[in-house]
């Protein structure tokens, strides 16, 4: 959902689509009960994970690859992602640079708990997850932060790892209100803070314009629903045969296929017609990138407008 560069959105009136109701899930959708965050839908891949949750929030069960589709993850003002899992992230950032929505990735690393925000609804130049963050950061150290990476203990207990899965989550939800008060200034940030140690450090990213992901895109992307059907009539391939060569960067990987950079005739002589499995692809067209979005919408208004967010909600 588009806002205004450092706009202030209120609490109350936020929408946050939570992936992942685990340890670190489950503690921010806790603290953004505390905050009186006006709505939060959690998406979970297992059910009986989610099944606590379930009386006071709406939940979408499976994959969020398939169930947060681009014009779902459109009508919330933020996406969090919370599963521990690094191809989670990229696919969480992938979709959220396309749909130009405030996006949030929280995980532990150790005893570190780590937490990226990057505001691109509210700033169309911020760096996205896949920037070359090793070359653009910028330190602002909130404490020094001497545990590493690689000197974290291998194995921490089970205490330890709820402890620091609680600060991922109400770090995740920190942050969530800095950008929500237009305090985020004009680029990403990621915080890491040692849940043993109390120490840590916060950083701002920089937008890399060699960035694999973002680094030729202007944003927003305009997003263009389309069929997801592959044929092309003779008389189109005779009277524009330069439409059968416009090269398209798939979202999923297609064995046999390079998803960086695939040609319509291509898939129109692999699939015959039919559908091919990716959400959507990025095209230029006049010079610009659009978005080609293959997935089904629901029929009726759009999830994150037509709930009735009150009966869902605690304690607002």
């Amino acid at each position: 959902m588009a806002t205004e560069p450092n706009c202030r959105m209120p609490l109350q009136g936020l929408t946050i689509a939570v992936v992942g109701a685990g340890r670190i899930g489950s503690e921010l959708i806790r603290n953004l009960g505390l905050m009186g965050i006006g709505r939060t839908d959690v998406f979970e891949l297992e059910p009986r994970v989610a099944d606590p949750l379930r009386s006071r929030y709406t939940v979408y069960d499976g994959d969020f690859w398939d169930t947060l589709t681009l014009a779902r993850l459109q009508g919330y003002d933020f996406a969090v992602c919370t599963v521990d899992s690094p191809i989670a992230r990229q696919r969480m950032n992938q979709k959220c640079v396309v749909a130009n929505a405030n996006m949030v990735l929280a995980w532990t690393e150790g005893t570190l708990a780590i937490v990226g925000a990057y505001p691109f609804a509210a700033q169309p130049d911020s760096a996205c997850f896949e920037c070359d963050s090793a070359r653009a950061a910028i330190p602002m150290p909130i404490a020094a932060l001497r545990l590493t990476v690689e000197e974290t203990p291998a194995a921490a207990g089970p205490a330890t790892r709820i402890a620091t899965a609680s600060v991922a989550g109400a770090l995740a939800a920190a942050l969530i209100a800095r950008i929500a008060a237009g305090a985020h200034g004009s680029v990403a940030r990621r915080a890491t803070l040692d849940a043993t140690l109390g120490q840590g450090a916060s950083l701002e990213i920089r937008r890399d314009p060699r960035c694999r992901r973002c680094g030729s895109l202007q944003r927003p992307v305009p997003i263009v629903q389309t069929r997801n059907r592959w044929q092309a009539s003779a008389s189109v391939a005779h009277l524009c045969p330069e439409m059968l060569n416009q090269r398209l960067r798939l979202s999923d990987e297609i064995e046999g296929l390079p998803a960086e950079s695939c040609c319509v005739h291509e898939l129109t002589a692999r699939f015959h017609g039919g559908p091919i499995p990716a959400k959507f692809a990025l095209a230029e067209v006049g010079g610009r990138t659009v978005c080609l979005d293959f997935e089904e919408r629901e029929a009726g208004p759009a999830p994150a407008v037509s709930r009735a967010a009150a009966g869902h909600q605690p304690g607002n």
